[in-house]
């Protein structure tokens, strides 16, 4: 299984949203999320699930994520990636949905903790819109990951 781990993209201000969960990207994250999805396109075979959590900035980025992949990907929210993700419930999940290549879009400190989880180890930064490729051998469990790539959005502007 290849799994694209994703950080939602730069979201608007705390203040200027009624709610956390309610948030939207900035027009510079939709931007920076589009131009890293495309350049992962060109090296990378495309995802076939596409699951977020259901925070407004992580449906918006997953939502920039499909719409580079095209209408094969599948797009779903999981409420598994909402704030306090259990690494082993996602990677059943994960296990579960048949999938070989997924993306899952989540929040931080969450997307770090669960990157150090599913490979062993490590301490990660995740800025918003980081993607980390994974690949997962016979067993997708923790610590049988291992990282394939780290893709910063901040390369795109």
């Amino acid at each position: 299984m290849k799994l694209w781990l994703a950080r939602h993209g730069e979201a608007e201000d705390p203040d200027r949203a009624s709610t956390d969960f309610d948030r939207e990207l900035t027009e510079l994250g939709r931007r920076q999320v589009s131009q890293l999805t495309r350049w992962l396109l060109e090296r990378e075979e495309a995802p076939e699930l596409v699951l977020h959590s259901p925070l407004v900035r992580a449906r918006q980025t997953a939502e920039v994520i499909a719409g580079e992949i095209g209408p094969e990907a599948v797009l779903l929210e999981e409420r598994l990636l909402a704030p306090g993700i259990v690494t082993a419930n996602l990677l059943q999940r994960l296990r579960d949905s048949g999938s070989k290549r997924i993306v899952c879009v989540g929040h931080q400190p969450d997307m770090s903790r669960c990157l150090a989880e599913m490979i062993g180890g490590g301490r990660h930064l995740y800025s918003p819109g980081t993607m980390t490729g994974i690949e997962f051998g016979h067993s997708v469990v923790a610590g049988a990951g291992g990282i394939r790539w780290l893709a910063d959005p901040f390369w795109f502007g």
